[in-house]
């Protein structure tokens, strides 16, 4: 709607022009703008009181001054009202402030002496002044002015005003009021009736003698008649002004003066005349004619000829309106009503407007703008423009007469429901089309009127009220959802709602009763309890009525939002929306006091939505809006409460009245009530509290007669029985559940607690303040005084809300949605935890509750990845800033970061990153940090992305200006940078480095250390400049943080304190030295700045721990060539160190000294000598020993000093190339000489060969065949020699694990180093142009050969590596085997599909290091190798149960179910061992099919069990290992299921028949079980049977888990579309816990140990075989014999024959014993 233009005259701005003065309704300017206007005070008396003015004819003086006394009536509305906040429509019975006193006005003002005086504008002014002043004053009248000369207007007034002439009559005398013209006031009254008769007699008399003119002269010209010669076969009709003048004329005129003085007759022919007229107005054919207008388009100009027309027929449907009016007055006047056709001319005024509005007005307001006829009609300029509006003057008027007669139930069934269904089709309507200013507030007028008839029949008429209901909301529905919106109601405090909403609860609190007959009898003071009695069940009563159209309304619009036949229609789904708007309205408006009815609307929905959330077969969609209404109403409830707790919750606020009440908080409740109650009364007249007033007492007084009868118990016994009664029903009919009936079930001692506190002066207070409600009430209908204010009145609305039974319901709504959280669809359980989400935002307490947090850790574990993050979500919202919650739940959510779903990784990551950021537990951070850092690894590349962002956050970030600035942190780049910060960030940096150091101590594995130097090495070249350097600098903090730490912990160590305990913040020698030798491989420089103070720990190396010494010598090793300007002396200390270590230190430590000395002197020292010495004694020590050894002898050396001159001498070979060395430096390796003049890696080689022999200890074999190893990595081609192939073979086809083991070990490190080197060298080639080898040209290709050792060694040991991995009571072995695996396949060394069964069977591993790496790897291979990488599937589920075989040990111990994954990802059922196989093939539905297939055939025992040549043994447990995966597979839809279901009945209809045909034949013709026991045959057949009985049971499960119906499977048909058959499956929880029950099978477990055992399967099998084959009708020869017993376990009273039975049995016998 467009502002108002101001430029524009007053009187043509406002709408006072287009109401008739004749009209009791006043004015509605109740409409929703978009500017804050008032109305001008002061309105201009021109042309706007233009049809006010009674000019056109004779009339008395008294019609126009009562017209006077209308219009200021009305006026005083108009001037003072804001646009936004003007009254509705009201009928004429409410409209009027004090019928008193406007006789009273009206009798004074005819005694006025401008009346006497002489007729001018003037005068006219001045008695409309006195008016205007006498309605102000309130309830006294003004008398008339004592002079009348000399009285002159403000100013002067342009407007043609009637001339009023003189009153025969005493004048007015000075000083009289209203109590003195009383008496006379129906005298005047009764002369003024008969004056207007006699004039009405006159104007009859002169209509008809015009009509008998007319009639015999058609040329005549009509005075008071028109013609009308286009339309219809009856020209003649009474004009405009003529029934104007005959309604000014009845108006006046009592009914029974007009009954008795003006005949029958001629009021039958003035009757006669309007029938004429409105089927005139009927003729003109108005709405055909605006069809016909608004097909034309728009740019194509209307013909002349159809505007004419169009002219006339509204001027002619003006008239007919006009005429309606007058009948519709005569009426509801009771005037005229013994004219015999007055009933049949009513009925056709009414079916006139009904067309009218809905054939005319509904179809010019909705017109489409594209429309010519629109622009013809909307545009100001153009004719048809005032025409139109004048016709919507005309609608109005009529609509508010209509009104008038509704009230007075003057009108029939048949009348009411077209007029009120054409009066909802004018409320929406909506158009665009109407401008701002006169058209739109006409328009506005229109609908608001519309709405007050509605509200009216509504109101008196109860049988129509569902129908109106109905009928409101289906023409709701059929609008479109932009004009649904359009119109809005402005509530105070700025909100709006809608107006659908503003309508329906008008329409409730319409039908509560009026105020007189529901507080009658307060007046008269205390009552008996028996009249109590009788008034609680008027308020009863009173309230019902409420209730009952307020539960239809809810019943109605559920009823509408749930689907019908399965099928779901747009309706449905605008009318969820419709109900979820208008409940949101409905709590929008609790509290406001004019709403009364919202708050039990709200109530009685919440019932509703509990039964809906309580029934299971309820709808899925309604169920998921009940949710949401549920956690709506809950917050609204959980945050009033928790604002009246901060507000008032100091026990000053209000509580529900009971015997135990004090007088202090009755008076408090009273004083509430009043002031809502006052402020109601205040907006009466304005349509504002309509039907707040009696909904109010009803509801109050109800609770204090209820208190009332329960203080007066003890009178006697027998009132006290039926005061019990009562009062509990009346709790129970208001749907509450009201404090006062607890009470009403306590024992007799409570009742005499409640009598001994109910006194005299509680009693008087509840009767005043009933009394106070009777005095309200009863003034209701009027205008008073007050000084409540919205403000006051809302605070008081507020408090007595929470006494409601609505805000007593939280537990009840909190717990439905808790329950909705174990729902077995996943749309209810994703809703559930989103309610669940916005009741804790207003009341987080909720999520400490047991079953709260009980569902919630469930849903945590949900199958859904769509309930999971919900689930997360809510948590995350309220965990990190609240350290009670994070405590309860933190175990819960941090699991969640290796959730399968990413979305959930994600969230649960961002969660782990607050609780970060604000927790101080050290613990919890350092479990956050190990989370995070492992997920820097995942799967998904956004993970690993923002896994490294939120470290980089929490651990690399660094503010300048906080600690030091730029240049300070320059100057100490040399030096210790930790400290130059503040001690605010070396607290800060000393937290980070607590968290990293409790990372890597938490978990020490090569895997998150090789995680921490990515992560290291991916901040330091960050994303941008500014961060890498901030990164660069934290880790520069953190070490030099790291030795200082050191440093304190070595001076507590040196006072005598442990120096393995913490020290001062958490930190140790031991701990500090592990973390910087992790930090030694990822930041060398960093560490190297202090690694010169490391080298007192060598000197102590025989007191320290070798762990110590170990990292030390790590540290050392990745950062010697680091230490900037290392000394001399530093340098010559420790070679001197690391040689000493050398004698005594045992292997591990010489694996980490040896590298370091070779270093050292190498690169640093080039003190060659002293590595050469070493070298050459430990080798002419290992010859000298070979040499005794091969000439029979024993040798000298023990054990342990071989075995450190093998390791000492493999080592120095490995990391220092003497060969080298030899021919660059002769003269200093001349010592070499006397070994050997060849190459001393081939002299040693030999050596280590021959002490890897088993003619040598153990521990001296295992020795040499390490640094073996160690030289094939210096010399690969070594590996490859008929000798070293010859060792290998030794060792892996040998029994000592250990050698394997070490074997196995040579083969991982030797890949990892080639892995090494290949990628340098590919970094090499890529950072540099590379050069043409001429030497390779040339055909030298030594270095080339040395790459495709590796391959070469893989594909030779390869299967015997497998082996190895699936060896018996050897994890490490299992393990070091896999790892070659997986570097075999990472790096293509042989061909995939060798290593797909072992991978398969690594993938169900227990290990969850080795279960995620092979379920990568597979992962990555199916990716790239899709076409042919399944194709050894079946080898892969055999190795896959002889892997579960081998850890598990016994086979009654191998199971389908993944023990590993039942608490990780679905509590409700067990996860299947397979189920990543199944993964990988889902994509692709004939993939899938042919894994399904292949499964099932498994248990074939024809295809099973046959290829292996241990099938008597194992292909039982086989089976029901493939059986159990196969009923733990996770089906999405129901086509997986049925396939499934196909093809174990194809194998039960094959080979299943052919079986139970064979053990048939051989029951018939065996002649004993013993004998044939021992046959080969038959205890395969037996054997088989148990595997088709596993399928039997197989089947039955998961048709009962997913539902599927034995029909449905036989109707299957593989080679269909899936179709129907892609919906999801359902999966049923059962008792079972989703595992299979193997009591009708039980040999699936256990062995058939003898031969009744064998018996007794084989006679199930042919139980199950002849159900089956009965089920499906395939044989019915078969029926007859079919077992009585179903498909189930043995009963307890039907146990098999035992042995000795079954010996002494025939087959026939068998059979019958079956």
């Amino acid at each position: 709607m467009k502002p108002i233009d101001v430029d524009e005259p007053a009187d043509t701005r406002t709408c006072l022009r287009y109401w008739p003065v004749t009209s009791a309704i006043p004015l509605d300017m109740s409409l929703e703008t978009q500017f804050e206007a008032v109305a001008p005070i002061d309105m201009s008396l021109e042309a706007g009181f233009e049809l006010l003015s009674l000019a056109d004819a004779s009339d008395p003086v008294y019609a126009g001054i009562q017209a006077l006394v209308q219009e200021v009536f009305h006026s005083d509305d108009i001037q003072k009202i804001r646009l936004k906040e003007q009254p509705e429509p009201k009928i004429p019975s409410s409209c009027t402030a004090n019928i008193d006193h406007e006789d009273a006005i009206y009798a004074l003002a005819l005694r006025h002496p401008a009346v006497n005086a002489k007729p001018t504008d003037d005068a006219y002014a001045e008695l409309f002044s006195y008016i205007r002043k006498s309605v102000e004053t309130g309830t006294q009248p003004l008398p008339p002015p004592n002079e009348i000369d000399g009285v002159q207007p403000a100013g002067e007034s342009k407007r043609p005003c009637t001339k009023l002439q003189r009153i025969g009559g005493a004048e007015a005398k000075p000083g009289k009021g209203a109590d003195e013209i009383a008496g006379p006031l129906l005298d005047i009254r009764a002369s003024n009736s008969l004056l207007n008769i006699e004039a009405l007699e006159e104007f009859m008399t002169e209509i008809f003698s015009e009509e008998d003119e007319l009639a015999d002269d058609s040329d005549g010209k009509p005075v008071l008649f028109q013609r009308i010669l286009d339309i219809g076969v009856l020209p003649l009709v009474l004009c405009k002004h003529s029934v104007r003048r005959i309604r000014a004329l009845l108006e006046p005129c009592a009914a029974a003066h007009l009954s008795k003085h003006v005949s029958s007759d001629r009021l039958n022919r003035l009757v006669g005349l309007l029938v004429a007229a409105i089927q005139t107005a009927k003729d003109a054919s108005l709405a055909s004619m605006i069809k016909d207008g608004m097909l034309v388009d728009r740019g194509t100009e209307l013909v002349t000829a159809y505007c004419e027309r169009l002219e006339l027929a509204m001027s002619v449907t003006c008239l007919g309106l006009e005429v309606a009016v007058l009948v519709f007055h005569m009426v509801a006047q009771g005037k005229a009503l013994h004219v015999s056709s007055m009933g049949d001319l009513l009925h056709d005024c009414l079916a006139f407007l009904k067309e009218c509005l809905l054939d005319c007005v509904v179809p010019l307001l909705d017109m489409d703008a594209e429309c010519e006829l629109a622009h013809a009609v909307f545009n100001r300029s153009q004719p048809l423009h005032g025409q139109m509006c004048t016709l919507l003057e005309a609608a109005l008027a009529t609509t508010n007469s209509v009104t008038a007669i509704t009230a007075q139930h003057a009108l029939c069934e048949e009348d009411i429901v077209p007029l009120l269904y054409a009066s909802i089709s004018v409320m929406f309507c909506s158009s665009a089309l109407l401008s701002s200013g006169v058209e739109s507030n006409l328009f506005e007028s229109v609908r608001r009127s519309s709405q007050s008839l509605l509200r009216s029949v509504f109101e008196l008429r109860a049988d129509q009220r569902p129908w109106i209901l109905e009928e409101i909301l289906a023409s709701l529905i059929k609008l479109p959802a932009q004009k649904r919106v359009q119109s809005m109601h402005r509530i105070a405090g700025g909100k709006s709602v809608q107006f659908i909403t503003v309508l329906l609860l008008q329409l409730l609190q319409a039908t509560a009763q009026s105020p007189e007959d529901l507080t009658a009898g307060f007046e008269s003071g205390a009552l008996s309890a028996k009249e109590y009695r009788i008034l609680l069940q008027r308020h009863k009563k009173a309230v019902s009525m409420v209730s009952s159209s307020a539960d239809f309304t809810i019943r109605y619009m559920i009823g509408r939002c749930a689907k019908r036949e399965s099928k779901g229609t747009a309706n449905e789904a605008e009318f969820r929306a419709l109900l979820e708007l208008f409940i949101n309205d409905c709590v929008v408006l609790l509290g406001h006091p004019q709403w009364p009815a919202a708050e039990l609307v709200v109530r009685i929905y919440s019932l509703h939505i509990l039964e809906v959330l309580d029934d299971d077969k309820s709808d899925v969609v309604l169920k998921a809006l009940a949710l949401e209404s549920a956690a709506q109403i809950a917050s609204h409830i959980a945050q009033s409460q928790r604002l009246h707790d901060s507000s008032g919750g100091d026990g000053s606020g209000l509580e529900w009245i009971s015997p135990s009440s004090s007088l202090e908080s009755i008076s408090r409740f009273q004083t509430a009530t009043t002031t809502i109650l006052e402020y109601l009364q205040a907006k009466v007249v304005s349509g504002e509290s309509t039907g707040a007033i009696p909904l109010y007492i009803g509801n109050w007084a109800a609770m204090l007669v209820a208190t009332l009868l329960k203080g007066s118990r003890s009178e006697s016994s027998s009132d006290n029985d039926a005061d019990t009664g009562d009062s509990g029903a009346d709790n129970s009919d208001l749907g509450s559940d009201d404090s006062d009936s607890d009470s009403d079930s306590d024992s007799d001692n409570d009742q005499k607690d409640v009598s001994s506190t109910f006194d005299i002066h509680k009693r008087k207070a509840i009767e005043e303040c009933l009394q106070v409600y009777a005095a309200i009430a009863h003034r209701s209908t009027k205008a008073m005084s007050t000084t409540a204010s919205y403000t006051s009145a809302a605070e008081a609305a507020r408090a007595t809300l929470l006494l409601q039974p609505l805000y007593r319901s939280f537990d009840m709504l909190l717990t439905r949605v808790t329950l909705a959280l174990g729902a077995s669809q996943v749309a209810l359980r994703s809703k559930a935890l989103r309610a669940l989400n916005q009741i804790a935002l207003h009341r987080p307490p909720v999520l400490y509750q047991a079953n709260v947090k009980y569902a919630i850790n469930h849903r945590l574990q949900d199958s859904s990845p769509q309930v999971r993050e919900a689930a997360i979500d809510l948590i995350g919202k309220h965990i990190a800033h609240n350290p009670e919650l994070t405590d309860q739940y933190y175990e819960f959510i941090s699991v969640r970061v290796l959730d399968k779903g990413s979305s959930v990784r994600r969230r649960v990551m961002r969660i782990l990153a607050d609780i970060y950021a604000l927790s101080e537990n050290i613990e919890q951070l350092v479990d956050i940090g190990i989370r995070l850092l492992q997920r820097t690894n995942d799967d998904e590349r956004t993970i690993r992305e923002l896994a490294f962002k939120t470290l980089q956050e929490l651990w690399f970030s660094y503010s300048r200006s906080a600690d030091a600035d730029e240049e300070t942190v320059a100057a100490e780049t040399a030096r210790n940078v930790f400290n130059t910060l503040s001690p605010d960030g070396q607290k800060e940096m000393l937290k980070r480095v607590r968290v990293m150091t409790g990372v890597v101590e938490a978990v020490r594995s090569h895997e998150l250390v090789d995680l921490m130097a990515s992560l290291f090495e991916h901040v330091s070249s960050g994303p941008s400049q500014s961060e890498a350097e901030d990164a660069q600098l934290v880790i520069r903090c953190v070490i030099d943080a790291l030795f200082e730490q050191l440093l304190r912990a070595e001076e507590s160590a040196a006072d005598g304190l442990d120096a393995g305990a913490d020290i001062a913040e958490g930190f140790s020698v031991a701990t500090c030295l592990r973390f910087i030798s992790t930090l030694s491989s990822i930041a060398p420089e960093a560490v190297g700045l202090h690694a010169e103070s490391l080298s007192a720990y060598l000197k102590l190396s025989k007191t320290a721990e070798q762990d110590t010494l170990a990292n030390v010598l790590v540290i050392f090793g990745n950062t010697l060539l680091k230490i900037p300007h290392p000394g001399a002396a530093f340098l010559r200390s420790l070679e001197d160190d690391l040689i000493s270590l050398l004698s005594s230190s045992p292997q591990n430590i010489l694996a980490l000294a040896v590298p370091c000395l070779c270093d050292l002197i190498e690169k640093l020292t080039r003190n060659h000598v002293k590595l050469i010495r070493v070298f050459r004694s430990c080798v002419l020590q290992l010859c000298r020993e070979q040499r005794v050894i091969s000439g029979g002898g024993k040798g000298a050396l023990t054990s342990k000093n071989l075995m450190r001159f093998i390791i000492l001498a493999g080592l120095s070979c490995r990391y220092f190339d003497f060969d080298k060395h030899r021919q660059r430096q002769k003269e200093h390796f001349r010592e070499l000489d006397q070994l050997a003049k060849g190459s001393m890696v081939e002299l040693l080689n030999e050596l280590l060969l021959f002490f890897a022999r088993p003619i040598h200890s153990a521990p001296v074999q295992l020795a040499a065949i390490q640094m073996l190893g160690q030289l094939h990595i210096k010399r690969p081609r070594l590996a490859v020699e008929p000798q070293a192939r010859a060792m290998m073979d030794r060792a892996l086809a040998g029994d000592s694990a250990s050698h394997q083991l070490q074997v196995l070990r040579n083969f991982l490190e030797f890949l990892r180093t080639d892995a090494k080197r290949l990628a340098a060298q590919e970094r090499d080639d890529r950072s540099k142009e590379r050069e043409i080898d001429a030497k390779a040209l040339v055909g030298n290709t030594g270095g080339m050969s040395e790459a495709g050792v590796g391959a070469s060694l893989m594909q030779t040991y390869l299967d015997r590596i497998i082996g190895a991995t699936f060896a018996t009571n050897a994890a490490p072995l299992r393990a070091a085997g896999f790892e070659v695996i997986s570097l075999v396949l990472e790096q293509g060394l042989a061909h995939p599909l060798k290593c797909m069964p072992a991978l398969i069977a690594l993938s169900t591993s227990s290990d969850p290091y080795i279960r995620n790496k092979a379920l990568k790897l597979h992962q990555e291979l199916s990716f790239k190798h899709a076409s042919f990488i399944h194709s050894r599937d079946l080898e892969g589920v055999r190795k896959a149960y002889e892997y579960q075989l081998l850890v598990r040990g016994q086979t009654e111990d191998v199971s389908g179910y993944d023990s590993s994954a039942d608490l990780r990802d679905r509590p409700d059922r067990p996860a299947a061992c397979l189920q990543f196989l199944y993964s990988l093939s889902r994509s692709r539905r004939t993939r899938r099919n042919e894994l399904l297939t292949m499964l099932v055939k498994a248990c074939d025992f024809d295809a099973g069990t046959a290829a292996y040549s241990d099938a008597n043994s194992t292909d039982i447990p086989f089976v029901r290992f493939v059986a159990e995966n196969i009923s733990a597979l996770e089906f999405k839809y129901l086509d997986e299921v049925l396939h499934t279901i196909y093809q174990i009945s194809s194998v039960i209809a094959s080979s299943g028949l052919n079986l139970y045909q064979q053990i048939e034949t051989d029951a018939t013709h065996e002649a004993s079980a013993g004998d044939n026991a021992q046959d080969a045959q038959w205890q395969q057949a037996t054997r088989a049977s148990v595997c088709i009985s596993i399928l039997f049971v197989l089947r039955e499960f998961l048709k009962s888990h997913y539902g599927v119906s034995e029909s449905r499977c036989t109707s299957y048909n593989p080679g269909e579309a899936a179709g129907a058959r892609d919906k999801a499956a359902a999966w049923h929880a059962q008792d079972d816990g989703g595992r299979i029950d193997w009591g009708p099978c039980p040999y699936a477990l256990q062995r058939m140990e003898s031969t009744a055992d064998c018996i007794a399967q084989r006679q199930r099998f042919r139980r199950m075989m002849a159900e089956s084959l009965v089920a499906s009708e395939e044989s019915p020869v078969l029926a007859a014999n079919a077992a009585a017993d179903r498909f189930a376990p043995d009963a307890p009273g039907d146990e098999l024959l035992n042995a000795e039975d079954l010996e002494m049995l025939s087959v026939d016998d068998l059979d019958e014993a079956g």
